[in-house]
């Protein structure tokens, strides 16, 4: 009998300053990002998410130029 692989998509998220509700970046969530207007570094935990939306590392959404 086969196993199943386990296939994982890699998955951005949102990183929104805590301190000054500053927009970031879209990126892993083990990414670390310096805040450019406050210098907070904000992380997964202490990101000031909207909500819990995922997008997949190859999303168009995510491309500005091409």
């Amino acid at each position: 009998m086969k196993k199943k692989q386990k296939t994982e998509v890699a998955m951005q998220i949102e990183f929104i300053c805590p301190k000054c509700n500053t927009h970031l970046a879209w990126a892993l969530p083990s990414a670390e990002i310096s805040c450019p207007k406050c210098g907070k570094w904000v992380t997964k935990k202490n990101s000031k998410r909207e909500s819990e939306l995922y997008l997949p590392l190859n999303d168009d959404q995510l491309s500005l130029f091409k």
